[in-house]
């Protein structure tokens, strides 16, 4: 080929590749101009391909490379530190390299040198950029990561989420190259004459990840299917459609069946409204539940709690791996997980009751929580419902037998002259009810709807109005020396 010819198509080749790197940045919001971005630098073509595309942006982008020696490949190491260091100096960017012990974490926590080195290398970049104050992490996975990755997850065993591969953008990590490949980006440092470094390890065969890349693939493509990879990426696409729907639903579905606490100690879930969903929609709740206690969840863990929540026995407990425990009570379940270091178990106490039915006006105890529950009938007379001491009602509105029990997890019900219905438990925070009291703060229900919330509000429906005849009065107060119905 003729030397000015090759020479045209390498730059158009160039060209093409920085522009589809520039509109996947632009489209998907991972990065504005001026940005301070920490970049993850290996010193191999991909994280060194970036380096240089994020470079050659007209964005002046505020670019730091930072590299991470895991300590497991001291002579590379330093080639690799010295490889980076000596690119940086050319483009004029700054340089961090920081040293973490591998060896040291997998011993302590007994993981594979893949998953040490992956966390603490993770760890670093994120304790780097907080403290460099920079908006993203930029890392170099590509196409050819991907379709390792999902072989690695099927082979493993993943849900839908796994096994529709990395992100462009996860919180402050973006992947802008990929959906390039290793190819594409080793032809675009040869243009430039740069060089870069062979990891010894991607060759070692005792890693799945370099098993699945130098024997599975190749198989694959020889025998099966010769465009594998880009079948596998197809489909991840369309796995990763659905699963946002999927998530969509379930993250809606789970603010309407779980309560949590403060500190995410405890989950209050509720098997009625749970098992309104479809499974696929009810196994994503449940492994929410483990992910806002900061619990990795397994198949094993999901399915239990899943079974779990459809028996119909209460006061029942279940233990789960890694200290979770499951307390079925009263229709709803409660979630716990292993206190913080410097925690007590019961230190974030429920303080709840025995649900009991009213079957006439009179003074009733709220046993396990010293207050007392008064109601009585009065003639219409004109009430003020904003005194929260004593609450108002039309007694025709509602029936007794009523039932006072603790609220139900994500349940609602509408307040005296609110627009709409709005989450009790959330009520109970807007009204400062200590998160201890609100899993066993007392709700009145008349045929299993909320009527009133005790010595805080009524429901609207059941509001006094201009056709009212008789009043039912409800005050909570505290144990005295009134006589007492004991009925707890």
């Amino acid at each position: 080929m003729d030397f000015f010819k090759k020479k045209h198509l390498q730059q158009e080749g160039s060209s093409a590749l920085l522009r589809r790197v520039k509109k996947i940045i632009r489209c998907h919001g991972l990065l504005k101009p001026n940005d301070r971005i920490i970049v993850g630098v290996s010193g191999g073509a991909d994280s060194l391909g970036l380096l240089h595309i994020l470079h050659e942006m007209d964005w002046k982008l505020q670019l730091i490379a930072v590299y991470i020696d895991h300590g497991l490949r001291p002579e590379e190491a330093a080639e690799e530190r010295k490889t980076i260091k000596d690119c940086c100096q050319r483009l004029n960017v700054r340089f961090i390299a920081e040293s973490v012990n591998v060896q040291q974490y997998i011993t302590r926590k007994k993981c594979s040198p893949e998953e040490g080195a992956r966390i603490l290398r993770y760890n670093a970049l994120e304790k780097i950029r907080a403290d460099q104050k920079a908006s993203a992490i930029a890392i170099a996975h590509t196409s050819d990561d991907q379709v390792e990755e999902f072989f690695i997850r099927l082979i493993r065993g993943s849900s839908l989420k796994g096994l529709a591969g990395m992100k462009l953008k996860r919180d402050l990590i973006i992947r802008p190259l990929l959906h390039e490949c290793k190819t594409t980006l080793i032809h675009y440092l040869a243009e430039r004459d740069v060089s870069f470094c062979q990891d010894s390890s991607n060759d070692d065969r005792r890693f799945l990840r370099n098993r699945v890349r130098l024997d599975l693939l190749p198989k694959l493509e020889k025998e099966f299917n010769p465009s594998i990879r880009q079948t596998i990426l197809q489909n991840m696409d369309i796995l990763g459609q659905d699963d946002n729907f999927l998530e969509e639903v379930s993250c809606k579905a789970f603010e309407e069946c779980v309560e949590c606490d403060v500190e995410d100690f405890q989950l209050v879930l509720s098997p009625v409204r749970l098992i309104g969903y479809h499974q696929a929609i009810q196994r994503r709740i449940i492994e929410k539940c483990f992910w806002r206690m900061r619990i990795k969840p397994g198949y094993l863990q999901i399915r239990s709690l899943l079974n779990f929540s459809q028996t119909a026995e209460n006061s029942r407990e279940l233990h789960l791996a890694d200290g979770v425990r499951a307390a079925k009570s009263l229709n709803q379940i409660v979630l716990s997980r292993p206190l913080k270091e410097g925690h007590l178990r019961g230190s974030i106490p429920v303080d709840t009751f025995k649900p009991f039915h009213i079957a006439e006006p009179g003074s009733y105890t709220i046993r396990g929580t010293g207050s007392i529950l008064t109601l009585s009938v009065s003639l219409v007379r004109t009430v003020n419902n904003s005194n929260r001491k004593c609450l108002y009602l039309d007694m025709e509105t509602v029936a007794f037998p009523l039932l006072l029990r603790p609220p139900i997890a994500g349940e609602r019900f509408r307040p005296y002259n609110a627009p709409g219905k709005k989450k009790i438990s959330r009520y109970l925070g807007e009204k400062k009810i200590e998160v201890k009291r609100r899993a066993g703060y007392p709700v009145l229900v008349s045929d299993n709807k909320v009527i009133a919330i005790p010595g805080l509000q009524i429901a609207h429906e059941v509001r006094v109005t201009g056709t009212t005849r008789k009043i039912l009065e409800i005050e909570l107060g505290d144990n005295g020396s009134n006589e007492i119905k004991d009925q707890g």
